[in-house]
């Protein structure tokens, strides 16, 4: 979460591997894979929860509701030929390689081979078709998520509907999500929340000051979690360097 332009993100690859012996390769594509499952449920639910607060936007409804299906339909694509993608990037790459002279040096067939293998790796993922299961999963997650959001504001003293909840948080994700990010992602979060929550009707003061305080309270917990892991690891590897 420290990192800035989401560069954090490469963390989880990188633990499945030394902690799970999972490949990065099999580690980028299945974090490839959480992220295509996440964007399809956040725009599945703005786009349920813009439908009751059409009277807000000030460009056309239709606009918005077919913008936001424009970008479930990119992701879908994505997902379903990211196999595909993989491998034409490789081929670029050759190319590249090949213009610049450097075809044949190790850190070219390094990456070549690299991405090959993420390509295998996300097609082998996607081939066991858990769609469905997946989907009802990471809709169940978000759910929570945005109960917790609810649960968070009620704590702050605002009272709030669940409906506008949905709608001003998905902003918020939707916005925190884009890779500009800076250190923390302070800044692009607080400015998806106010915008989305003062569309809701929350004065600037409440969508401004939740904002901020939220994003606090994020860090503590996620402080906290990863503290509470590191010490389980630390005592569940102690024994086996003693052995």
């Amino acid at each position: 979460m420290v990192l800035p332009s989401k560069l954090g993100e490469l963390s989880y690859p990188y633990f499945l591997n030394k902690m799970g012996g999972i490949s990065m390769t099999e580690g980028l594509a299945s974090l490839i894979v959480a992220r295509v499952y996440d964007f399809f449920i956040v725009l599945m639910i703005f786009l349920f929860s813009s439908l009751a607060f059409q009277n807000l936007f000030k460009v056309n409804l239709l606009f918005v509701l077919l913008l936001t299906l424009l970008l479930i339909l990119l992701i879908l694509v994505a997902f379903f030929y990211m196999n595909r993608l993989l491998i034409l990037i490789s081929n670029v790459c050759g190319c590249l390689f090949k213009i610049l002279r450097k075809k044949e040096s190790k850190t070219a067939l390094w990456v070549q081979k690299k991405i090959h293998e993420m390509s295998e790796d996300f097609y082998a993922i996607r081939a066991k078709k858990t769609y469905l299961a997946v989907t009802l999963t990471s809709l169940l997650s978000w759910s929570m998520i945005f109960l917790t959001f609810q649960a968070f504001l009620l704590g702050f003293g605002v009272k709030i509907s669940f409906l506008k909840v949905l709608f001003g948080s998905t902003v918020a994700v939707i916005a925190s999500a884009l890779p500009i990010g800076g250190i923390g992602n302070w800044g692009t979060l607080e400015v998806g929340w106010a915008a989305g929550f003062l569309m809701t009707g929350l004065s600037k003061e409440q969508a401004i000051a939740t904002g901020f305080a939220f994003h606090i309270l994020i860090f503590i917990i996620c402080a906290l979690l990863g503290l509470l892991s590191w010490v389980t690891l630390k005592k569940k590897e102690a024994p086996l360097r003693t052995s």
